[in-house]
């Protein structure tokens, strides 16, 4: 059985591509193999709605308590912060569930064996490089994620001296100062917020897996423009009678305006489908990075558990934004860059046809690959900033606000 389950997922493209993000989402039943039985898949949507439901559940657990504790001594702004984590987190589950053939479909689509065809030692060193990125940016999200449940679910434990309480503050319609009322809910709780977690870091983690494995076909096609002459030569000795110098030439061009078309189309595609999530992301980012931050400095003097969670919660909505914007910005410039490939070309080797068509790639070139929301907000460096001055803005003003 366990051998059949590992020959499923090999056989599927997406978990050799982004193994890590797949198989987490897998776990939660946010994603499934293509060709899963339907018994399995019928199980994986039926166990992934009683969890939607559950947190549901807790989801408007926490919202009321946060309204009814407004103006009293529980009030507390970081319960915002924790209700609107798990609204976007359930938010991006239904997304990818709702999308998962169209996300399948341009999976297979782009990577393809033409695509991941790597033709020297080179382009296998660009290869791994993208793929350690990917590795070193997974394990830090990761690590600062899972920061969070373990300091909620286990501070209350840790902490000595004081009655253990849940993770999260919600209203309940039962007393949970009974023991098994409190045990049940506290491993709903746990559970719920593994899931959240692991959706926040599964798909933002795939989003940013995508735009880098684009970067690593941004690169290889730079390195194939800059070693085209010498694959010109390469081709020359084993020429045959039936071919001209001018027919592999073309040839070899032609390959490489396909594959910056099809650079082009990928990015177009993936930022519709990545769309809705970016713009929750965007919207969620200046509350959520404004409310911690304000958290943190209005309780330096009782730094707990509680304490480290709300820092970890700030590094997380810090990092989560960022790599977003950060990525989306470096694929852009390296966008641009490939012109600069094509200019430090050997033209001589090359005809009057042929040079006009590498023209044509560096005029497509102008145009860099741009994320964005909405068609309005870039996902770049500038937007990054900007989103950190407002929520300072905000920040200062919830300062005041409080002190006066």
């Amino acid at each position: 059985m366990h051998l059949k389950f590992v020959g499923i997922l090999r056989s599927n493209i997406e978990y050799e591509l982004l193994p890590f993000q797949f198989v987490v989402l897998t776990v939660w039943n946010i994603w499934c193999p293509k060709d899963w039985p339907r018994r399995l898949k019928n199980t994986s949507i039926i166990l992934f709605i009683v969890i939607l439901i559950l947190n549901f559940i807790m989801c408007t657990e926490m919202l009321i308590y946060f309204i009814l504790s407004i103006g009293t001594e529980q009030f507390k702004l970081t319960n915002l912060f924790f209700v609107s984590a798990s609204i976007t987190g359930v938010y991006k589950s239904l997304k990818i569930m709702k999308n998962r053939k169209i996300i399948r479909c341009f999976v297979r689509n782009y990577f393809n064996h033409q695509w991941i065809k790597l033709l020297d030692d080179e382009e296998n060193e660009i290869h791994e490089k993208i793929n350690t990125r990917i590795r070193h940016i997974t394990v830090t999200y990761f690590i600062s994620m899972i920061s969070i449940i373990l300091m909620k679910d286990l501070g209350p434990i840790a902490e000595s001296g004081l009655a253990i309480q849940l993770p999260a503050d919600g209203w309940y319609p039962y007393d949970i100062e009974n023991s098994v009322l409190f045990g049940i809910t506290y491993v709903h709780q746990v559970i719920l917020g593994s899931f959240v977690i692991c959706a926040h870091v599964g798909i933002d983690t795939l989003f940013v897996g995508l735009l880098l494995k684009l970067l690593g076909q941004i690169n290889i096609l730079k390195h194939r423009l800059q070693i085209l002459g010498n694959s010109l030569d390469h081709k020359m000795i084993s020429l045959n009678k039936f071919e001209s110098f001018q027919t592999v030439q073309k040839h070899l061009i032609l390959e490489c305006i396909h594959h910056h078309k099809r650079i082009y189309r990928f990015g177009e595609d993936l930022n519709k489908i990545f769309q809705e999530m970016l713009l929750i992301l965007v919207v969620s980012s200046l509350p959520n990075i404004c409310i911690n931050i304000y958290a943190l400095s209005s309780n330096l003097k009782n730094i707990n558990m509680d304490y480290i969670a709300t820092f970890f919660s700030t590094t997380s909505a810090f990092i989560q934004f960022f790599i977003a914007c950060w990525f989306g910005n470096e694929v852009s410039l390296n966008s641009v860059e490939v012109r600069n490939a094509v200019y430090a070309m050997d033209w001589n080797k090359l005809d009057t046809p042929t040079q006009k068509l590498l023209i044509v790639v560096m005029a497509r070139s102008l145009k860099p690959i741009e994320f964005s929301v909405g068609y309005i907000i870039p996902m770049n460096v500038d937007s990054f900033l900007k989103i950190i001055k407002a929520s300072y803005t905000a920040f200062n003003l919830l300062q005041q606000t409080s002190s006066s």
